[in-house]
């Protein structure tokens, strides 16, 4: 005879358990389970009221203080899928699932997966609200907020670091979308960094840092201010007085098209057999030239675009051309195309690797 796991009496032979038993059992689990679940969607919950309620049902449930506690926690799990059911996680649904993690003493292990989603969700409400910040053009106000909310959040110093920066990045994504970055938008994504203690490197591994800076320099060309962002930067062009550098791109391909020519032809006339195994065909043979335009990889060197000039430095081929004597400007994917005011002039392309930012560029200072 086996004894009930349950309630200890007698189940009868090779049994361990009586079907009332085990039903007891499951309903009292998912009682208390629900019972959490509700307590921790709550403002404010009693801790004592939720623990009593708690152990009256387990009492007639046949349920030990671990089982009591694992159905708590699997209630906050419960109640934590439903938080994050509509994929938003609002400020007070996170206060109050924390509150009562915290209340309960909940650990990682009775956390489970839930809890690693909870931090996630914050995460990336906190990012929204990070990027928001880092775009807001007032005197700093939602910055303020921000800090202060990521001040009393959960999230780690590492992924606290972690999300600053991909907001950022986003940021400067977004202030860049109309191809245009205003004034406004400059200093409040400057703003951001100061006050979370970021510099140009930190937020650089994706060129975010980068693209901010070339915005800025596009939109002060438009302006027809004179960019000068570059700093101390050492070229081998031998610039002219009245010019200044503005930008500088290495690995630059520099490709010309080039006229290749071959003569084509065909031969006519019938074969005549003069002797044995022998035979003589007199025949004509015509040509005629055939010409194309073929573009060919030049040299690869350093691009320099200064207030006058496009100055090119490779080892097989250096030159400037002035913008006046330039005829067209042709935007490419990766780079930019120009044909000169020439007779036999043939088009010249550079491959920058981003042709936006310098086309914009040369095109807003040739019309200076």
């Amino acid at each position: 005879m086996g004894d009930c796991r349950y309630c200890g009496e007698g189940a009868g032979f090779l049994r361990r358990q009586h079907r009332a038993c085990a039903e007891a059992f499951r309903q009292g689990k998912a009682g208390i389970r629900d019972l959490a679940a509700r307590a921790a969607r709550r403002d404010a919950f009693r801790e004592s009221a939720l623990l009593s309620d708690a152990r009256e049902i387990a009492s007639r449930s046949f349920m030990s203080e671990l089982d009591l506690r694992a159905a708590i926690a699997a209630g906050w799990r419960e109640a934590v899928k439903e938080s994050l059911s509509d994929g938003v996680l609002g400020k007070d649904e996170e206060a109050r699932l924390r509150a009562f993690r915290d209340r309960m003493a909940l650990g990682m292990a009775e956390s489970g997966s839930m809890g690693s989603a909870l931090d996630e969700a914050a995460a990336a409400r906190l990012g929204i609200e990070a990027r928001t910040a880092a775009l807001a053009v007032d005197d700093g106000t939602k910055l303020d907020a921000f800090a202060a909310a990521l001040d009393g959040s959960a999230i780690a110093p590492s992924a606290r670091r972690k999300l600053l920066i991909g907001a950022w990045e986003s940021a400067v994504e977004s202030s860049l979308e109309d191809g245009c970055l205003s004034l406004d938008e400059e200093q409040a994504l400057v703003r951001y960094l100061h006050r979370f203690e970021l510099d140009a490197r930190d937020v650089d591994a994706n060129r975010a840092h980068h693209m901010l800076v070339q915005g800025a320099v596009i939109r002060e060309a438009a302006e027809g201010i004179v960019p000068d962002r570059l700093g101390e930067v050492r070229v081998p062009f031998n610039l002219m007085k009245s010019e200044q550098l503005v930008w500088v791109i290495a690995d630059v391909d520099y490709l010309e098209v080039r006229i290749r020519r071959e003569r084509r032809g065909t031969s006519h006339g019938l074969s005549i057999r003069v002797a044995k195994g022998v035979y003589y065909r007199p025949g004509m043979f015509r040509s005629r030239p055939i010409e194309w335009e073929e573009t060919v990889h030049e040299d690869t060197g350093l691009l320099g675009i200064t207030t006058k000039h496009v100055y090119f430095h490779g080892r097989r081929k250096r030159f400037r051309v002035r913008y006046d004597r330039i005829v067209s400007f042709d935007p490419y994917d990766d780079g930019i195309g120009i044909m000169r005011d020439a007779q036999t002039a043939r088009p010249q392309t550079f491959r920058t690797g981003d042709g936006w930012f310098v086309y914009n560029l040369v095109t807003n200072l040739a019309s200076r």
